[in-house]
């Protein structure tokens, strides 16, 4: 049983909560993906273009993981929760480029551990090079505004959606990232 394999050491127990960055591509621009099943469950991802960066704030971000059996079959849902500060012209615009499109999202978190939503080998067709394209990453709402008041936040609440037939996976690629571009880029 796999689970006797875990060890799980006294530095793990303070390891700080939460997102660093949250990184954001098209399903449909995915060149290339690799799926590692063995114990390390990983997964690599090849984009023909970059990534929407978006480098959050301490405390702003998060992903969480809910698993629950019907029949004789486990299914997670993944949510990934953020908030952009600044209602600017060129955050509206990244993020009015995510609606109504299948996603692929990479949440890293402050651990220097990084996640993948929004591809899935569970339950793919065999002949599929891209996972179960099914199991896909999609925008599910934001939220926000100026605010009324002079202390008020001024910024939207990103919530992404993916369902899947297997916990997260990390991600095995090199992350460059350009924060003054507003990009990442995998290799």
């Amino acid at each position: 049983m796999a689970i006797e394999n875990l060890s799980i050491a006294h530095t793990d127990l303070e390891v700080r909560g939460g997102l660093q960055y949250v990184a954001i591509g098209l399903l449909s621009q995915a060149s290339a993906m690799g799926f590692d099943d063995s114990a390390v469950h990983t997964m690599s991802y090849t984009a023909a273009a970059a990534l929407e960066l978006f480098d959050l704030k301490q405390g702003t971000g998060s992903l969480t993981t809910s698993g629950s059996k019907e029949g004789g079959t486990i299914l997670f849902e993944h949510t990934v929760s953020f908030y952009v500060p600044n209602c600017s012209s060129a955050h509206l615009r990244s993020l009015e480029t995510l609606k109504d499109q299948d996603l692929v999202v990479i949440a890293q978190g402050y651990d220097g551990n990084a996640f993948t939503i929004g591809m899935s080998k569970a339950f793919g067709l065999e002949d599929s090079t891209k996972g179960n394209v099914q199991m896909r990453a999609r925008l599910q709402s934001i939220e926000g505004g100026t605010g009324a008041a002079l202390g008020d936040e001024n910024g939207l609440t990103v919530t992404i959606v993916a369902q899947s037939g297997e916990l997260p996976r990390v991600c095995s690629n090199t992350i460059t990232l350009d924060t003054n571009a507003g990009t990442a880029t995998l290799s």
